[in-house]
């Protein structure tokens, strides 16, 4: 049985991965590269050993959902294939990230492994220069949507293929979660056309996330230069993905940060019949409402996590709190939370044609320091929601604030794949390398509706085990509910 073998990185310091061209295979019939074969499980003395088993069920995935013919379809930036078509291009990239790849070269991996080959189906798969080249291609914003529209199609037909209950309890019972957050991308090359120096002074990018609550599913991932607020490209992106996320759930809830207290973003989730629960800033009329009310206007509040200690069962010998006594000990200056409050306003924000509710997070604050207690004050969170009156103040507080789970889905597009790689020095060529991470996402979605084959989990004994023993590729990390 043999291992393939790495294979070595092309970068400046050697000749690249390329051949001489009349020694290039081609393949015996006209069509894509990448056949995406129908897998069967047999032994063979003298096979090819690979530890990326896991694409397997990425290969499978692709055939059962027919993603190679959608993008193939949907992607047209070839005027002829010589001979690899756009979804070679497209699946190899993405084969790349989903075998631990962390840049373009890492590509060669896969082109160099015989058993890879023979996985999806090709004689060759695309050299990394190759693959740089064909993100170039995309030059304009409609290219990239193009690639976005087939992966959200995919997304679509792979949340329509859940099991009847999940698809039952969606549309009847639950509201999709529908966060934005931004990401400073600090970059260390200086050519990077579109990059710019951020509100910290850091050369890099600024990317949207639009991401879905509790599965953690990137919806959308949209590149800007350093200089922007991670907001503007939100209004846009909300109209594109609120239309077929609510055809799967009973409705949408567009949360954001403080970042995202902008007309236009609540215009955009109200024209889509959608809802919204947004942190407010705190401008100085806004301030003033809030003092203006009277004391029994505010309800005490308690913070959820403190309320699940207080339900949870009661901890022998709980650790004390060191830092609060060193900080005590050295007479620092110390801030804590005495009590919370919150309360509702009827408010109409600018720009809008209809009104919201804003609700107002008081939070009493004790300052302390060398002399003792000094002085106490008040500080004021808002949030802005378009939410029925069903939904209480406290729950809306709740729900806004889980959208701080968002940080780990950002962490982990980093962090479990390469997702925040910029792979080439276009800007706009760097867009299609944000959209293919997000087909491991919609992969994790449309396995729970797809069971392994019978055939590769039963019969020749050690053969399977060569076959599925391999621990899966890291993905994305699914936040839990």
């Amino acid at each position: 049985m043999k291992v393939s073998i790495a294979f070595q990185r092309a970068s400046h310091v050697n000749w690249g991965t390329g051949v001489e061209a009349e020694e290039l295979p081609w393949p015996e019939t006209r069509g894509r590269v990448m056949r995406h074969p129908l897998l069967h499980l047999e032994t063979e003395a003298r096979g090819e050993m690979t530890h990326y088993g896991g694409l397997v069920l990425a290969q499978q995935f692709v055939r059962q959902f027919g993603i190679a013919q959608r993008l193939d379809q949907g992607l047209r930036l070839f005027k002829r294939h010589a001979p690899y078509y756009e979804s070679d291009h497209v699946l190899a990239l993405t084969y790349t990230l989903y075998a631990d790849g962390t840049c373009l070269e890492d590509q060669g991996t896969l082109q160099g492994s015989e058993a890879v080959r023979r996985l999806v189906g090709a004689c060759r798969i695309p050299d990394p220069t190759t693959a740089g080249d064909f993100l170039r291609r995309f030059k304009t914003a409609e290219d990239v949507e193009q690639l976005s529209a087939v992966i959200d199609r995919v997304q679509e037909e792979a949340w329509s293929k859940l099991p009847r209950r999940v698809r039952r309890q969606r549309t009847k019972h639950e509201l999709a979660l529908v966060d934005l957050d931004g990401h400073v991308k600090p970059l260390y090359g200086e050519h990077k056309e579109g990059a710019d120096f951020s509100y910290d002074g850091r050369w890099s990018y600024q990317p949207l996330v639009v991401s879905l609550g509790g599965s953690g599913e990137c919806l959308r991932v949209v590149n800007q230069p350093g200089n922007t607020r991670s907001s503007d490209a939100a209004a846009g992106s909300l109209r594109q993905v609120l239309p077929w996320v609510k055809r799967h759930f009973r409705n949408a809830i567009v949360r954001g940060d403080t970042d995202f207290d902008r007309a236009d973003v609540m215009q955009a989730a109200i024209d889509s019949a959608a809802y919204f629960a947004i942190g407010g800033r705190v401008y100085a009329n806004r301030a003033a409402l809030a003092q203006a009310l009277p004391e029994s206007a505010w309800e005490p509040f308690i913070p959820r996590a403190q309320r699940r200690q207080s339900n949870g069962p009661a901890r022998q010998g709980r650790t004390p709190n060191y830092r609060e006594r060193k900080a005590e000990q050295r007479r620092f200056r110390r801030l804590r939370t005495i009590g919370q409050w919150v309360a509702e306003i009827a408010y109409q924000p600018t720009g809008l044609d209809c009104p919201c509710r804003m609700i107002v997070r008081r939070i009493r604050i004790e300052e302390k320091d060398r002399q003792g207690a000094l002085f106490e004050s008040f500080r004021y969170r808002l949030v802005l929601t378009n939410l029925p009156r069903s939904y209480s103040a406290r729950e809306i507080v709740d729900l806004t604030y889980q959208r701080c789970d968002q940080e780990n889905v950002i962490e982990q597009f980093g962090a479990g794949i390469a997702g925040w790689r910029m792979p080439v020095a276009e800007f706009m060529a760097t867009r299609p390398g944000f959209r293919s991470p997000g087909w491991p996402g919609t992969w994790a979605s449309g396995s729970r509706s797809w069971r392994c084959p019978r055939r590769w989990c039963a019969g020749n004994g050690n053969a399977s085990a060569a076959i599925l023993f391999i621990s899966q590729p890291r993905c994305s990390k699914r936040v839990g509910a």
